[in-house]
C-alpha cells in the first residue's frame, strides 16, 4: 500500500511497516511512541494516519482536542515539517497541536520560524533505566523490589517463557481474563490499551514485538510486551499481571530483562500519564533519565 505525499494522508496499516521501520532504523527515536509497532497497535485509538514529507513522514492523529499531529519523522532540520504540520491543522479549522515532541526533534527546529511554542508535557515523559541495575537489583535502593521477587519465587513455583507465535494466542486469552478481573469495560483507558494489546498479539509474527509470560500451575498469570527502540534501548509497551500474586509484576519485568538481548544497555518503561500511583511506581525503580516531551502550539 503506497504512502501518499503530504498533504494527503492514509490510515497507517501493516503494509506500511517496511518503509517506516527503514526510516526508524536509520534515525532511531528517543521517544517510546515512535516505533512502527506502537503506532500500528494504537491506530484505532489515535486514528493515526501517515504521509510522506521529503525524506521522511508526517503523522496525523485524532484526540480529545480533535485533529493533531505527532512529531514529524524527518531527518535533519525539522522546521519546515513542523511549519507544514501546523499550517495543515490550521487549514482544517483547528488550533495547531503537535504532540509527543522529543528534545531530539526540537534540537533540529527553529520554532520561531515555524510559528510554534513548546510546553513541557510532564505526564508523557518516558522513564529510562539501566538494564544491569534492574536485573542485579543490588543495594538498598532496590531492596523492596528484590524482596518482592523473592517472596513471589518462594511462594509460587513458576515458569518464565519467552513469547512465541504459539504463545501469543494464549496471551490473548490471558488478556481477556485480566480485563474481566479489572472490569476494563468501565475504563475507556483500559479498553484502549486492551485493543492495542490485541493488535500486538494477533500480529505478533509480523511485528518486531518480543515479550514473555509467567505461568503458575500451567496457566499464564503475567504477560509483557516490548521491542527494540534503539540499538541500545529496549522499550516495554505492556506489563500485565493477575491479582493475588504479590511480587508478580516485579518478577515478570525482572525475567523479561534477564532474557533480553545483551546488547541493550537501557530500558524505556514509557510514561506515567500523570497517574500518581504509576508515577510513584516508576520513580521507585530509580530511573537514570527522563525523556522529555513537549506539546507544540501556535506562538
Amino acid at each position: 500500500m503506497t504512502i501518499p505525499t503530504f498533504p494527503d494522508f492514509t490510515p497507517i496499516a501493516l503494509e506500511h511497516r517496511v518503509p517506516l521501520e527503514a526510516y526508524l532504523d536509520a534515525h532511531p527515536p528517543q521517544c517510546s511512541e515512535y516505533t512502527f509497532t506502537n503506532l500500528f497497535a494504537w491506530r484505532d485509538t489515535t486514528r493515526c494516519q501517515v504521509a510522506r514529507h521529503g525524506e521522511g513522514f508526517l503523522l496525523r492523529k485524532e484526540g480529545d482536542h480533535g485533529p493533531a499531529c505527532f512529531a514529524p519523522l524527518v531527518p535533519g532540520d525539522t522546521t519546515a515539517a513542523l511549519h507544514d504540520a501546523a499550517a495543515y491543522l490550521h487549514g482544517l479549522g483547528v488550533a495547531p497541536r503537535i504532540e509527543r515532541v522529543g528534545e531530539d526533534v526540537l534540537a533540529r527546529a527553529d520554532l520561531t520560524a515555524a510559528g510554534l511554542q513548546a510546553t513541557e508535557d510532564r505526564d508523557d515523559f518516558d522513564y529510562v533505566y539501566r538494564v544491569d541495575e534492574l536485573t542485579a537489583l543490588a543495594g538498598e535502593k532496590f531492596h523492596d523490589k528484590k524482596n518482592l521477587i523473592n517472596q513471589f519465587t518462594k511462594r509460587f513455583p513458576y515458569t518464565y517463557r519467552p513469547l512465541t507465535p504459539e504463545l501469543a494466542g494464549l496471551g490473548l486469552l490471558f488478556g481477556h481474563q485480566w480485563c474481566a478481573e479489572r472490569e476494563c469495560e468501565k475504563s475507556p483507558g483500559l479498553m484502549r490499551e486492551q485493543c492495542a494489546v490485541y493488535q500486538m498479539l494477533t500480529q505478533f509474527s509480523a511485528l518486531r514485538t518480543t515479550g514473555g509470560v509467567i505461568e503458575v500451575d500451567g496457566k499464564i498469570v503475567a504477560l509483557t510486551l516490548g521491542e527494540a527502540l534503539t540499538p541500545d534501548t529496549l522499550v516495554v509497551h505492556v506489563e500485565k499481571a493477575r491479582n493475588g500474586f504479590p511480587g508478580l509484576y516485579q518478577t515478570i519485568h525482572w525475567e523479561y530483562l534477564r532474557h533480553a538481548d545483551a546488547a541493550f544497555t537501557y530500558v524505556n518503561r514509557e510514561q506515567d500519564l500523570g497517574i500518581p500511583g504509576l508515577r510513584k511506581a516508576k520513580l521507585s525503580y530509580n530511573p537514570v533519565a527522563l525523556v522529555k516531551k513537549y506539546l507544540l502550539t501556535a506562538a
